[in-house]
Order: C-alpha cells, then sequence, then structure tokens
C-alpha cells in the first residue's frame, strides 16, 4: 500500500490486488467485545514515515504517543532490566557506555533503511561505513557483545533484539545487537492504535485513485500482463513458484504464537506496558528453532494497553518454530510458557475468558514457508544494508516487503517501498 500511494503520487495508474484484506500482517480483528491489532506492536524510526509523509505531502494523521517504558522491562536469567536503562539503576553505567558507543551511528541509521544500496551513492557509502566502524570486525549480534563484556543482564537483554530480525543473537547481524540504543526514545504507537497505519495508507491510496481488490489472489502472473510494471509484496519464495522458478531449501526465520484477549481487571495498573521474557539460553532456543522444535523456554513479548480506547486488552506473543502448526491456548506447549510468563512475572490469571490465537499456520496464509515472520534466514553478514533479495527481478518485474527487506519491522517495510519508489522514478 506504501508503494501504491507512492507511485500514484507520481502520477501513474495503481491497482493492488491483495489475497485477504490490505495491512498484511497488520490487522484488525474484532473479537470478545474488543478490537485487536495483530502484527508490528511498537512504532520505531519515526523519520522513516516522515519521509513517507514528506514524498506524499501529507500531514501525519497517526497521532503518535510515546509508549511508557519505551522498549519494556527485560527479564533475563541474571535479572531485569529496562531498556533504556534510566539513570540510578546499576547497569546505568554499563548502558551509557553502550549508548555512547554506537551513538555514531544513529544519524546514519535512517538512511540505511531508506536509501538504494548502490556503491556509487555517497549518502550510502557515508552509512555503510558509518555502520562498519560501529560493527568491525564483528559479523553476529553475540560476536559483538561479547567483545564489549557487558554484566551477563545486560548482554542477555540486548541479545534478544536480534529477534527483531526473526534469528538468533548467533546468526542475527550486530546491527541487531545495536537496536535498543539507536531505537531508545523512539517507541510510540498511534493513539488509536497500531490498524490506524492501515487505515491512512489506504487513505493516501484513495485520495490518489488507487484501485484495490481485496479477496483476490493472483495465482499467475499472466492474468497481470495489461499491467506496464508489477511490484510484488509476496515472499520471494512463494514468487519463485509464481515465476516457475526454483526455490531453493533453506532455514527460516521464526514464527510465532500470538494470543489476545481481555486485560484482566486484576492486572490494569500491575503490568508495564511492555515485558519481554527472555530464552534463558540463546543457543539451545536457536537449535531448537532451527530443527522446527519447539524450545523448551522461548522469547515472550507482553504488551499491556490499560488505557487504549478505554479498553484494556492484553496481547502476549510466544516465539515459535516457522513448522505451520497450529498451537491453540490449550495446546501443552502454550500452557507451559503462559504459567512461565506469569511465575516470571509474578501475576496469575493472565489469559481468562476469550482468546484470540493466531498460530503459524495463520502466518503461512499468503506469507512465507511455514509462516516464517521475515521468510529465508541469511547469513549474518548478509543482513541489514546488505540483504540479497533484489528490488528488481527484471525489467517489469520489482519487489518489496519483509522477505526482502529483512528486519525492523514497519521501518524497513516502508523504507523499503521509498526506495523501490525511488528506484523506479530511475528506471
Amino acid at each position: 500500500m506504501t508503494v501504491a500511494a507512492l507511485l500514484a503520487q507520481r502520477g501513474l495508474a495503481v491497482t493492488v490486488y491483495e489475497a485477504q484484506v490490505p495491512g498484511g500482517k497488520l490487522r484488525r480483528f474484532q473479537h470478545a467485545g474488543l478490537s485487536f491489532d495483530t502484527g508490528p506492536s511498537l512504532f520505531t524510526f519515526p523519520g522513516v514515515w516522515r519521509k513517507v509523509l514528506s514524498r506524499l505531502g501529507e500531514r501525519d494523521p497517526l497521532d503518535l504517543r510515546p509508549l511508557p517504558g519505551g522498549l519494556g522491562v527485560h527479564h533475563t536469567p541474571f535479572g531485569s532490566v529496562p531498556l533504556p536503562v534510566q539513570e540510578g539503576h546499576p547497569l546505568y553505567l554499563h548502558w551509557r557506555r553502550y549508548v555512547h558507543e554506537v551513538s555514531p551511528l544513529k544519524p546514519h541509521v535512517e538512511t540505511l533503511l531508506t536509501t538504494p544500496p548502490r556503491l556509487h551513492s555517497a549518502a550510502f557509502l557515508r552509512a555503510s561505513s558509518a555502520l562498519g566502524r560501529v560493527t568491525f570486525p564483528h559479523a553476529s549480534a553475540e560476536g559483538w557483545l561479547r567483545s564489549r563484556r557487558f554484566p551477563p543482564a545486560l548482554h542477555h537483554a540486548l541479545a534478544v533484539h536480534s529477534l527483531n530480525a526473526g534469528v538468533g543473537p548467533g546468526q542475527g547481524s550486530v546491527l541487531y545487537a545495536l537496536l535498543p540504543a539507536l531505537m531508545a526514545g523512539e517507541v510510540s504507537r498511534p493513539a488509536s492504535g497500531m490498524g490506524a497505519l492501515t487505515d491512512a495508507l489506504l487513505a493516501f491510496c484513495a485520495a490518489r485513485g488507487v484501485t484495490v481488490f481485496p479477496e483476490t489472489p493472483v495465482n499467475d502472473l499472466r492474468g497481470l500482463a495489461h499491467h506496464d510494471r508489477i511490484v510484488s509484496a509476496v515472499d520471494p519464495s512463494r514468487l519463485a513458484r509464481l515465476l516457475g522458478r526454483p526455490v531453493p531449501v533453506a532455514p527460516m526465520t521464526v514464527s510465532g504464537v500470538a494470543l489476545y484477549s481481555r486485560l484482566p481487571a486484576h492486572l490494569v495498573g500491575l503490568l508495564p506496558a511492555t515485558s519481554v521474557i527472555t530464552p534463558s539460553d540463546y543457543a539451545q532456543f536457536a537449535s531448537s528453532l532451527a530443527a522446527r522444535a519447539l524450545p523448551p523456554d522461548t522469547l515472550a513479548l507482553v504488551h499491556a494497553d490499560a488505557d487504549l480506547l478505554q479498553e484494556s486488552r492484553l496481547a502476549l506473543l510466544l516465539t515459535a518454530p516457522a513448522s505451520g502448526q497450529i498451537y491453540t491456548v490449550d495446546h501443552p506447549w502454550v500452557r507451559g510458557q503462559v504459567k512461565r510468563v506469569e511465575e516470571t512475572l509474578g501475576v496469575s490469571g493472565l489469559l481468562t475468558g476469550e482468546v484470540l490465537a493466531l498460530t503459524p499456520k495463520y502466518f503461512a496464509q499468503g506469507g512465507a514457508t511455514g509462516g516464517a515472520i521475515y521468510g529465508r534466514a541469511w547469513p549474518a553478514w548478509r543482513a541489514g544494508p546488505f540483504h540479497p533479495e533484489p528490488y528488481r527481478l527484471s525489467g517489469r518485474l520489482w519487489q518489496v516487503g519483509t522477505g526482502v527487506h529483512p528486519g525492523g519491522g514497519l521501518p524497513a517495510v516502508l523504507g523499503g517501498a521509498l526506495i523501490v519508489d525511488e528506484l523506479m522514478n530511475r528506471a
């Protein structure tokens, strides 16, 4: 939808074919008398969104509100760590050292997210050089963190952010170990929920004459022969099948089990906006996921919205293998993970009443194999600005999305759209 609005802004006639409803993983469900926004749960790097607005000549309709507590309280085997770490906390000086080391990269992150990766681009070269100076000589998040000798609790809390790329810290790029410092102070959410982004993009498309066909899957690209150019937002492996090309067998990024319910009354005001329960052993966690097995203790995110639209909602997100399976709220593994979360947070009765459950099988619909959130898992050095998927596959076929510009959530999606819009305008 972002690319559609940007291309229509240039005067092109644009048609969007959507297999389900617009929004991809970002969807709004009505359940048990409440509305739940699924998919991305945080809005970070707002400068990327402002670039989209600037190119469209639009005012910001989202009313972004800072999220209390920023990235949330990270519960590790070595103690709890709020990110960002505030002055007076025992880890504050170590956090300051970390932020100071990462700070030279901060002015360049927006460039890395929104600039075509071309060696003749001065802006891209400056940003890439800044990234290299901070990360050299390490390729993985785990390697970089080990070299800094942070206290175990801080190390563990920072390492979990490699899951922003759908892989563990041993496989994730150094870039993801730097995210907490780069995102500090810029974690927000639209006042009316994440679904406001979908509404805004649809409105931008409508204002520019974009035709949107929901519930219209494309199963054969020959049916689009009347279009001069095509932009695919489906997973690259799925697109390869549509093109009749071989799909390489490769490791996949993680999937998830997302559980949504009303926030129990006895927990309103008790839970922080975001709680992160980390895996106790990252190596074991990663090996389980690679084998498409359920990890004994997984990454869990708890989002408690106690005042959003005067309604109290709870989202419990569990990292799961890209198995394409259905794990109901009564599944033994799910029950075990919920119990672990409750024990960690010191609460009971976390999930009460009706629960909406989205599983790997749901995420596989229209997405990647097994429901992998970011598609294929690539080596650490092929992450960030060096991602391997091309934006242009042929003279008239382009591609965008999390499988092309992986990691980083919404900023990578929006940034990838800006890049493709710029490249198509030059072509």
